[in-house]
């Protein structure tokens, strides 16, 4: 049975103000839990109720299965999914050990087919489908859980470009026009077979991964250049597999020179190499 996901956009006779790309909009919702990851919006004259055929601006099918948030900027909305395909002839998720032993999930598949992880874009206004990628198509790193999908990291975008997650199988970097600009592989990611679930945070010039694998003896954050994928730096950080997500913000006011991200995620917006004080 072919999967569907369906990309649905509410309205209750709101009007939506349309940005040009690169500006910021209180329209804007530009990754997981939208501004300053709050998940809180400004918008006052919002729905509170919905229904097949209440407060339904439009619906637009996408193939397969995605457990990501759509994103809006402007007159753009970018969702991510993954479609499976057919077993692959040798194809093994990555060996998971615990305890010394060998630990198998009973609820983990898909490691032995091949998958297409996608990126949408649509009209906001209307649903059309305004470009499609394929960001992966092949085999994959590790399981998922059954009921999750590969595609289950939201994206996020600056109002210029919109970076798509996809845990061992790489970060993607698209145009508004569809564009690949560039794409990184971030190393294998082992999650007990149940998937990646942790979404891209964007801080100044960094697109931030938080990368927790299995026991927590390889789990990383990485930061990346955001306009061209080049691995601005890398630290361990010894936490076992979670699906967390992240927020870029300064805990406390005084900042120390150096070094900026912390396994508490603690940073500082008045620079790019500071962290907060401890």
């Amino acid at each position: 049975m072919r999967l569907l996901r369906i990309a649905t956009l509410a309205a209750l006779g709101a009007s939506f103000a349309l940005a040009r790309p690169g500006a910021a909009s209180s329209a804007n919702w530009p990754g997981w839990r939208g501004p300053d990851t709050r998940g809180v919006s400004d918008d006052a004259n919002v729905p509170t109720e919905w229904s097949p055929t209440v407060n339904i601006a439009w619906k637009t099918a996408i193939p397969g299965r995605g457990h990501s948030s759509p994103i809006v900027w402007g007159d753009r909305l970018f969702v991510t999914t993954a479609i499976e395909g057919e077993v692959v002839e040798g194809a093994r998720p990555v060996v998971h050990i615990e305890d010394g032993q060998v630990f198998v999930h009973p609820d983990s598949v898909g490691g032995d087919r091949r998958h297409a992880f996608k990126v949408f874009a649509l009209d906001a206004g209307t649903g059309r489908v305004l470009w499609e990628r394929s960001a992966h198509d092949g085999t994959v790193y590790d399981d998922r859980h059954t009921r999750g999908s590969y595609a289950a990291p939201t994206p996020i975008t600056d109002g210029r470009r919109v970076y798509a997650y996809f845990g061992a199988e790489g970060v993607y970097a698209y145009d508004f026009d569809g564009r690949l600009i560039w794409k990184s592989p971030v190393g294998g990611i082992a999650t007990f077979g149940m998937g990646t679930g942790t979404s891209p945070v964007l801080h100044g010039d960094l697109l931030i991964l938080q990368c927790d694998e299995d026991t927590g003896e390889r789990s990383f954050v990485v930061a990346l250049d955001k306009t061209s994928g080049r691995e601005v730096w890398r630290t361990a950080r010894p936490v076992q597999a979670s699906w967390s997500t992240r927020a870029a913000g300064c805990r406390r006011p005084r900042c120390s020179s150096r070094r900026w991200w912390r396994s508490a995620a603690c940073c500082c917006s008045r620079a790019r190499t500071a962290t907060c004080s401890s």
